[in-house]
C-alpha cells in the first residue's frame, strides 16, 4: 500500500524556500506561500501549485512521487519613479532562485526521505496585472518511504 507524503513534501518545499538566503534576498519570507495566499499579497510573492501526486510501488519500496508547479509573481523594481528592473528580469531572477533553493535538496521525513528535483520553468506575462509577470518553476518530488 502506497504511503501518502504529500503533506511532508509541501511543508518540506516551504521549508526549503523560506531557508533559503538568495531567495529572501528577493521575496520576503512571509511572501512565500502555500497554496493559498493572504488577500492582496504584497509583491514580490510566491505560491505553491498543488501538487498531482501518484504511488510509487516496487519491491521493498513505497512512497510517493508528486509534480509541483512553484510560481513567482514579480512587478518591475524601481528606485523612486526609475525602473531599475524590469518584471520580467524581476521575476526570472525569482524563478532561478526558487530552482537553486529546491533542485538536488533531500530531505528526512518521517519513515524515509523526499528528494527534489527540478524539471524546467516558464516565464510569462501576467495576464492579471499590468507590467507584471509571473514565473513557473516545476519540481518533481519523490518520498521514499519503508
Amino acid at each position: 500500500m502506497a504511503i501518502d507524503s504529500t503533506l511532508e513534501a509541501r511543508r518540506a518545499v516551504l521549508t526549503l524556500m523560506k531557508a533559503d538566503a538568495d531567495l529572501l534576498a528577493l521575496v520576503a519570507k512571509v511572501s512565500i506561500y502555500p497554496q493559498t495566499t493572504a488577500p492582496m499579497p504584497a509583491w514580490p510573492f510566491i505560491r505553491c501549485g498543488a501538487p498531482l501526486v501518484a504511488p510509487v510501488r516496487a519491491a521493498c519500496v513505497d512512497g510517493t512521487s508528486l509534480t509541483m508547479a512553484i510560481h513567482g509573481f514579480a512587478g518591475p523594481r524601481k528606485s523612486g519613479t526609475t525602473v531599475v528592473e524590469t518584471a520580467e528580469d524581476h521575476a526570472s531572477r525569482i524563478g532561478t532562485a526558487i530552482a537553486k533553493a529546491l533542485d538536488g535538496k533531500r530531505v528526512t521525513i518521517s519513515r524515509g526521505t523526499l528528494a527534489v528535483s527540478w524539471q524546467g520553468s516558464q516565464l510569462l506575462a501576467d495576464p492579471d496585472e499590468a507590467d507584471a509577470f509571473h514565473t513557473v518553476q516545476n519540481f518533481r518530488i519523490r518520498c521514499i518511504t519503508a
